[in-house]
């Protein structure tokens, strides 16, 4: 029995295509979790849902904001006692305070939220009790609960979590059609999950060297500003039932804790993000230090087109922390806007020089190469950071932009097919790896090594008898 076809009923459901299998069997709901999903398939989903959410648009791509985001995640990710993975994280554009996990560790945490939060400590209680979620597989236990269910129910039922985060409309539709009867069950059961969720992120943030008490600190806000303005949409306490009872168990947890182990509150880059990211959404009126304010001051003029004003009030910043990438790199940025290219080349070759291997640096540097139209050099770069990391998969991407520009559609295709693979999208990466055979007719080491990873991905997704 297979039970692959449960992937592309959700991914329907997730509004994304996949090939259907019509010899597929439903597996027998009531099993264990792994016999409903197993982990493999839930990274399956969870990469086919970000993909598709960053093909509708309304996520922020900001190589700045993704780095930290994801540090974070992997920091507490590697404190965590738990199943270990790395986390895939991304900030959707969207003002209202939320943030969830889909399947397979990607979660997704939005710019309002981010914002809402006062120190780091109060967003790194949040991704932590994300991270618990994914660790806790908290959703594949909700489809084996749904013992009473057609399959068809039961992944509408994850279709309406998920598309709800998003869009709450959107998630009510999927529940009127069809799966209203679970849903109330289900809710009880995702508050035990929630409690779950809370123990876990309180050792895992203490263990990271943060302190616990923003994430209770947060909740207590959240429910404060709900309850004084009912008529104020908090999607974070829709999607993640809460009520005094599950704040004063946290309180109660934190109560019985060594004060002196509770680690830090905030950190630079935490408020330099925050800063960057009010900047990047248009937001303005937050509480932020001057210098903060600076900085928030020059990447709004910058988003602008503003260059000059940008590299006058970057400048200072820059010249007292030379070593600061949130200052370095916007600067080098709007100095190689304006034409000052070899200022611009000298900042980032000191980056790079103090960040050998930067992923972030890579990025930045391939695309200023094809801004000035030098597409071979910049393919030529991307190329060499491929060899030397094979595993980093936003190096493939890199050179997969880079091998496109440079008129290299085989390597193109490739590198993108190695993207999607490493982000354990086995369709995209099939599809990719596909077309990238298509050019290889004169180039029989190239079949040799699509066709080698094009077997491997169907034997990772069940497609073959091997």
């Amino acid at each position: 029995m297979t039970r692959h076809l449960i992937i592309c009923l959700l991914a329907t459901l997730l509004l994304i295509s996949l090939p259907g299998r019509a010899d597929a069997q439903l597996p027998e709901l009531g099993n264990p979790v792994d016999t409903v999903l197993s982990p493999a398939e839930e990274r399956q989903i969870g990469a086919e849902v970000f993909e598709r959410l960053r093909a509708r648009g309304g996520v922020i791509e900001d190589p700045l904001l993704d780095a930290y985001l994801n540090d974070l995640g992997i920091r507490l990710m590697s404190s965590s006692n738990d199943t270990q993975f790395a986390p895939q994280m991304i900030i959707v554009d969207n003002p209202m305070i939320n943030a969830f996990t889909v399947p397979g560790g990607y979660i997704a945490v939005f710019s309002g939220l981010m914002l809402a939060a006062e120190n780091e400590s109060e967003l790194a209680g949040v991704v932590a009790h994300e991270i618990a979620h994914a660790t806790q597989r908290h959703i594949a236990q909700m489809v084996a609960a749904q013992t009473g269910n057609s399959m068809t129910a039961v992944a509408g039922f994850i279709a309406g979590i998920l598309l709800g985060a998003i869009d709450p409309q959107l998630g009510a539709a999927v529940a009127t059609a069809g799966i209203a009867g679970a849903a109330q069950s289900a809710i009880n059961y995702t508050r035990m999950h929630e409690r779950e969720a809370d123990r876990i992120a309180i050792d895992t943030l203490r263990r990271a060297d943060i302190d616990p008490r923003g994430m209770a600190s947060f909740f207590e806000t959240l429910q404060r500003r709900a309850g004084a303005d009912p008529g104020r949409q908090f999607e974070f306490l829709r999607t993640h039932p809460m009520n005094s009872e599950r704040i004063s168990a946290i309180r109660d947890r934190l109560a019985g804790l060594s004060s002196n182990r509770f680690g830090a509150s905030d950190s630079q880059s935490f408020r330099l993000a925050r800063a960057r990211l009010a900047a990047l959404t248009g937001r303005s009126g937050l509480s932020l230090d001057p210098a903060d304010e600076t900085y928030r001051q020059a990447v709004a003029a910058q988003r602008r087109g503003r260059h000059d004003q940008a590299i006058d009030k970057l400048r200072p910043l820059y010249d007292s922390n030379p070593g600061n990438r949130w200052y370095a790199l916007p600067l080098a940025r709007a100095l190689n806007d304006v034409g000052e290219t070899e200022a611009a080349d000298r900042i980032l070759d000191d980056l790079i020089s103090l960040y050998p291997g930067d992923t972030t640096l890579l990025r930045v540097e391939v695309d200023w190469m094809l801004d000035r139209g030098d597409a071979e050099t910049a393919y030529e770069t991307a190329r060499r950071a491929v060899e030397a990391r094979p595993g980093d998969a936003e190096a493939a991407l890199t050179l997969s932009r880079a091998a496109s520009a440079a008129d290299r559609p085989r390597e193109h295709h490739e590198q993108l097919g190695r993207y999607f693979l490493l982000k354990d999208n086995l369709v995209a990466a099939h599809q990719e790896l596909e077309t990238a055979y298509t050019f290889t007719a004169n180039n029989p080491r190239a079949q040799a090594r699509i066709e080698s990873t094009l077997q491997e991905i169907e034997r990772r997704a069940g497609q073959t008898d091997d």
